[in-house]
């Protein structure tokens, strides 16, 4: 019996000696592998400028109505692919019809009353024409007259004719003076009158213009009742019925660019190590089994902070010293499959330095 209870504290010490070599070969494995992975980190690091602050991009356009109308039809299903001039929304016509008929009607209403004026010019330059001739017969009339009414005068001082015949070539001469110049200010009021129908040909004229005018602005109104595709894409949500009332500025459809790129939002310190035309390695968090490559090809002008609508004013000099990132634009490389990519995907960007 004493030997037994002997052998059972000499078990229990090995037992615990061995519990105690695991667990420090386990803390020296966990070392080792601290030290692996911190060292491993910090040459990754000093070789590689990486951001997992990074979203696939792609031009989103809100197409918004230009007029108010009702919906006549939609022509496109949520997520369908459209191109470029492709009808989406059709908005009933009939009243901008009607408008641009009362133009078009007005720019013809407009054209007959310069026509018009145009002949009644032509006709008073026509009884002009005939009144210049009339005047130069009454100028020579004028002349004969004023020559008898001479000869009669000289006469009459030599009692070679009677006062009666003196008077009645005075007669004859005023008469055809009068006449002389009632034709001269006839031919004035002619004159006068053809300027004035220049005036009213001009104003008809201006008048024509100015419908022409409606009639353009009617007809652009005509045809914002077709809204099409600007580019080539996926269309997004269907915000629109057919039936509905729509207000001029509501958005109808947004269409989604077939173009794609990468914008990485890296750290002020890290432009250093970036360059126009390097290439980089893009994770996408979707697709984490795949790598795509691409290259930078811009980079932002100023902070992302600097686009916010209320930027940070650091002139008071009370503030909290912020790393700020600047937006680079990454393209994806051409023998890249990128259909699979949304717009607003994470990412992770490596830069090798």
């Amino acid at each position: 019996m004493s030997t037994t209870k002997a052998q059972a504290p000499i078990k229990k010490h090995k037992h615990d000696k061995i519990l105690d070599n695991i667990f420090t070969v386990f803390a020296w494995a966990l070392v080792i592998a601290g030290a692996t992975g911190g060292l491993w980190f910090i040459l990754f690091t000093s070789k590689n400028e990486e951001t997992n602050d990074a979203q696939v991009d792609q031009y989103v356009t809100p197409i918004s109505a230009r007029i108010s109308g009702f919906v006549q039809k939609v022509n496109y299903e949520e997520n369908q692919f459209v191109h470029k001039g492709d009808t989406l929304v059709i908005i009933d016509k009939s009243e901008y019809l009607i408008h641009l008929k009362k133009a078009l009607a007005d720019v013809a209403s407009a054209e007959r009353n310069v026509a018009t004026t145009q002949k009644n010019k032509q006709t008073v330059a026509s009884n002009v024409d005939i009144k210049n001739s009339q005047l130069e017969v009454a100028k020579v009339h004028v002349w004969e007259t004023e020559q008898e009414f001479n000869r009669y005068k000289n006469l009459l001082k030599e009692e070679s004719v009677t006062g009666q015949q003196y008077e009645h070539a005075k007669a004859q001469y005023d008469e055809a003076l009068a006449k002389y110049t009632e034709m001269s200010r006839q031919i004035n009021a002619a004159n006068f009158s053809t300027s004035e129908a220049d005036s009213r040909i001009a104003s008809a004229q201006t008048l024509i213009d100015l419908k022409r005018a409606e009639t353009d602005n009617a007809t652009l109104y005509l045809s914002y009742t077709v809204v099409t595709a600007p580019y080539d894409g996926w269309v997004g949500r269907k915000l629109v019925q057919d039936g509905q009332l729509i207000k001029e500025g509501q958005t109808l459809v947004s269409v989604v660019s077939k173009e794609k790129w990468l914008t990485a939002n890296f750290k002020e310190t890290q432009l250093q190590h970036l360059s126009l035309g390097k290439t980089v390695k893009i994770k996408v968090d979707a697709f984490s089994h795949k790598t795509f490559s691409g290259r930078i090809t811009s980079f932002s002008p100023a902070s992302g902070s600097r686009f916010s609508l209320l930027p940070p004013d650091n002139s008071t000099g009370n503030f909290v010293k912020i790393e700020q990132r600047i937006p680079v634009r990454i393209s994806f490389t051409e023998n890249e499959d990128i259909s699979a990519l949304r717009a607003g995907m994470n990412a992770e960007v490596i830069s090798p330095n």
